[in-house]
């Protein structure tokens, strides 16, 4: 029973740390465009991944490194590029509700690939999840060029839906810390190209917070938060675990409003509830994450 307490505090921690990276990656999107930003943090996380593949010996035959390859460059390269792109014309806390439909987007490539059953649940909860949606959005903004925006980070959502169903079957035969580590990498090579070896100085003479929000990002929200995370998943259940990624966007929305000073505005929270609701309701059908 304590372990398990233990379990469900770490999957909490991991929770409110994933929820205040979203509003420190608008504070890095200030000093670094998103390339350099994407790069610089898996970069950091890379440092202290590296270890962990050789302290955790793992074999891998040649269709797993070719999954492999696929998580670092859905994972990581699409994922993250996506997303901090989308993010940079979207305010934290609507971009942390939008890609928090990333297990709606899994139930549908699920039901394409026949590893999924149609049932009412989810398709309720898919239908209030898209209401909830479009009241984030406010379609009267599109005018603006925003939808251009969250797009990107609805393709980032459905970029992660496939790193999450590619993965299943290394993950069922392997360490999983020790296959993030080394999916981590590979993206990281990947994102390399877009920042070059000019992101490297701007990280050793930026300025205070860009350092800052970069050791935050590739430290906490990524090592230290998949360390957490996967350590929690060994003393509690899965079912469990995922309702404490509900609380994630609205630490997102309240931490952007302390940190950075972005509204709480009525349609936020009524659009993110939605979203929310219809997660938890899909859940219950079986969307497995």
């Amino acid at each position: 029973m304590q372990r398990s307490l233990i379990g469900f505090i770490e999957l909490l921690m991991t929770s409110v740390i994933w929820g205040v990276t979203y509003t420190v990656l608008k504070i890095a999107l200030e000093y670094m465009n998103s390339f350099e930003v994407a790069f610089l943090r898996f970069f950091v996380a890379s440092i202290f991944f590296i270890p962990i593949i050789f302290l955790k010996k793992e074999k891998y035959n040649f269709r797993e490194i070719l999954i492999l390859i696929v998580l670092g460059g859905t994972g990581v390269f699409l994922y993250q590029t996506l997303f901090i792109m989308g993010e940079s014309g979207v305010s934290a806390g609507a971009s942390s509700f939008i890609v928090s439909t990333e297990p709606i987007f899994i139930y549908i490539l699920s039901l394409a690939m026949r590893d999924e059953k149609l049932g009412i649940p989810p398709i309720l909860g898919i239908i209030l999840s898209t209401v909830g949606l479009i009241i984030l959005i406010q379609p009267s903004d599109i005018g603006s060029g925003k939808m251009f925006y969250v797009i990107l980070i609805i393709l980032a959502a459905i970029s992660w839906a496939i790193y999450t169903i590619a993965g299943k079957s290394v993950l069922s035969r392997h360490d999983s810390l020790h296959v993030t580590s080394l999916s981590s990498i590979i993206g990281t090579a990947f994102l390399f190209p877009l920042a070059g070896f000019s992101s490297l100085v701007a990280l050793v003479h930026g300025e205070t917070y860009s350092i800052l929000s970069i050791l935050f990002l590739g430290i906490g929200a990524t090592f230290l938060g998949y360390l957490l995370w996967f350590d929690g998943l060994k003393y509690v259940k899965p079912s469990i675990a995922g309702i404490t990624l509900y609380i994630t966007p609205f630490i997102t929305v309240f931490s952007a409003a302390i940190m950075i000073g972005e509204p709480l505005s009525p349609m936020l929270l009524v659009g993110g509830a939605l979203i929310i609701s219809g997660i938890a309701i899909s859940n219950i059908g079986g969307i497995k994450g």
